[in-house]
């Protein structure tokens, strides 16, 4: 408790602004040895490993952390089952070490999921040939994985999975993989990363290199997204880590050609509309790509689309169409079901930043990275997968330093990201499928770790806060005092999206608790009522546009805005 106390701070410590500006003011005297841009999950991975490394780093972000597709994902951790039709041995192997490490290391961020692959007569793979592949998949795992795959009777899979359609089912295949909170894994990076030195600022936006006579990075310019100001800083090396924005930002390689976006939608529905006790796989009636049926808490969420993109990339929704084409796959595998957009609770959509490539679909293209060093000492990384985001760090990393050791003489440790916990005082429980198990236990463990004692103790010091946000969800207002005091949370948004899941599973999507929390973080931040006005507006308009594509000329104008 001490730890997680010192970390988040007490009544007396500097309010959170005026942490991050000590934070900005300490970056603009002092610099740094690398310079992050980006607050997805791969730049809080290379914000870690630096850090962890004994770099002096600084990490910044435009918005807030995770606010693009590192939160918008299918929110797995998994091997890529899907990779072995297409012979990527290698990505396999790499993408279910990085699983093993991830679940066993962080057991409240990564945990076990069962998976129900349902076999029906016709279907293009047959039992036989899915069982083998199966086996290839734990092979290549090392059997590092919760349990051993095995085949299914009709019976058992739609015990399952209830509802299930029976015409032709074959069997099933029952498998395991990770789920993950992605949100909550972008920011327990940037939260270690922080614990071990670094700076790390959202709402923080970098506007462009500074460089020498030679053409060598010597800093940046960033901007207060807060209050407008600029500030020049030193850096040593500067690390792009954009996603989907790689082709948009100064001096980024591919001369604006690097990335295919390609958009994913995902839908979520009450659980007891669709009671699978298990993720199920599902192949999507209109094109044959893989989607998921996956069972969260109070809720079952649906997808994903695979479509390529060239909207705004700050500004993502789903469509009409994209729902159709959930619900068209989710009913035809659960016809008596018979989902349809009412039945919709909430919505994602985000950007995968893919490598451009000459597939002729978004689902062939790559899922690879590509690390881009430059001799002005700005290194670039693009696309990728989140399971694999550390990974990719610790190679990113290596070429940052061997241009910090050549360039500046600076060294720097070996890597150990692979051994060290995101949190150190998470212990990992019993059962690895559930955590604790009462329901508010569990949630408090799956979004804080061990910073959960802190909750515990604000709701016996502040007893009002105990109270819970909206009657469907076990969420507290201590919850709220922490995302801001010790998780940077600075909008409505950042609370009720990224650090607690009201957006995705309160049944109003949190429009009955908006007020009444943007009122609570004023008092925290030291904002006035008009702030509070403005945050409840950008709530309401949040949740609006999320709907948007219930009305397709509704949807269509929103896209076109």
């Amino acid at each position: 408790m001490d730890d997680v106390a010192t970390a988040i701070g007490s009544e007396s410590s500097p309010a959170p602004e005026a942490r991050r500006r000590a934070g900005l003011a300490r970056l603009a005297e002092h610099g740094v040895d690398v310079l992050v841009v980006g607050g997805g999950i791969t730049g809080a991975g290379i914000a870690r490993d630096a850090a962890l490394r004994g770099l002096s780093v600084a990490i910044v972000e435009k918005t807030d952390w995770g606010a693009g597709t590192s939160s918008r994902s299918s929110k797995l951790v998994h091997g890529g089952l899907r990779y072995l039709e297409n012979y990527q041995f290698g990505l396999v192997m790499e993408s279910t070490r990085e699983r093993h490490r991830q679940s066993r290391l962080n057991p409240h961020l990564v945990w076990p999921i069962p998976f129900l692959m349902p076999v029906y007569a016709g279907s293009r793979h047959g039992m036989a040939k899915l069982n083998l592949g199966l086996w290839l998949y734990d092979l290549l795992s090392m059997f590092r994985t919760y349990r051993v795959h095995r085949k299914l009777r009709p019976e058992r899979a739609r015990e399952l999975a209830p509802g299930l359609r029976a015409d032709g089912l074959r069997g099933g295949l029952h498998y395991f993989d990770c789920r993950t909170d992605d949100a909550r894994l972008t920011l327990a990076n940037v939260l270690d990363a922080q614990r071990h030195g670094a700076i790390a600022l959202n709402y923080t936006r970098f506007v462009a290199p500074l460089l020498d006579a030679d053409g060598r990075v010597t800093g940046a310019t960033l901007a207060d997204e807060l209050d407008g100001s600029r500030t020049e800083v030193r850096c040593k090396h500067l690390v792009y880590a954009t996603g989907h924005w790689s082709d948009h930002i100064s001096g980024a390689p591919g001369g604006g050609r690097l990335i295919r976006p390609t958009k994913g939608v995902h839908l979520v529905v009450p659980h007891d509309r669709l009671p699978v006790a298990t993720a199920v796989t599902l192949t999507a009636v209109r094109d044959g790509r893989v989607m998921f049926a996956i069972p969260a808490e109070n809720t079952t969420y649906i997808g994903t689309t695979d479509t390529d993109y060239d909207g705004d990339l700050d500004d993502i929704r789903a469509t009409a169409d994209d729902i159709d084409y959930i619900l068209e796959t989710a009913n035809h595998y659960f016809p008596d079901a018979h989902l349809t957009g009412a039945d919709v609770m909430s919505t994602w959509a985000g950007l995968r930043p893919l490598i451009r490539d000459d597939a002729d679909s978004a689902y062939k293209t790559s899922r690879e990275h590509e690390i881009f060093p430059s001799p002005s000492g700005i290194t670039t990384i693009a696309g990728g997968k989140l399971t694999t985001y550390r990974a990719m760090a610790e190679e990113l990393m290596r070429h940052v330093v061997r241009d910090l050791a050549k360039h500046h003489g600076v060294k720097a440790k070996r890597c150990c990201t692979h051994k060290v916990p995101l949190d150190p005082g998470v212990r990992q429980p019993e059962d690895l499928l559930r955590g604790p198990e009462d329901a508010f236990e569990r949630n408090l463990w799956r979004q804080h770790g061990s910073a959960g004692s802190w909750v515990h103790e604000r709701m016996k010091s502040h007893p009002a806060e105990a109270a819970t946000l909206t009657p469907d969800l076990p969420i507290v207002l201590a919850q709220v005092s922490l995302a801001v005091l010790g998780e940077h949370a600075m909008h409505l948004e950042d609370v009720l999206v990224r650090r607690l899941p009201v957006f995705y599973r309160a049944a109003d999507q949190g429009l009955g608790c908006g007020r009444a929390v943007a009122t609570h973080m004023a008092a925290l931040l030291g904002r006035d009522e008009r702030w509070v006005a403005d945050e409840v507006r950008a709530w309401e308009a949040l949740v609006e546009a999320s709907r948007a594509w219930r009305d397709p000329e509704t949807a269509r104008l929103a896209q076109s805005a």
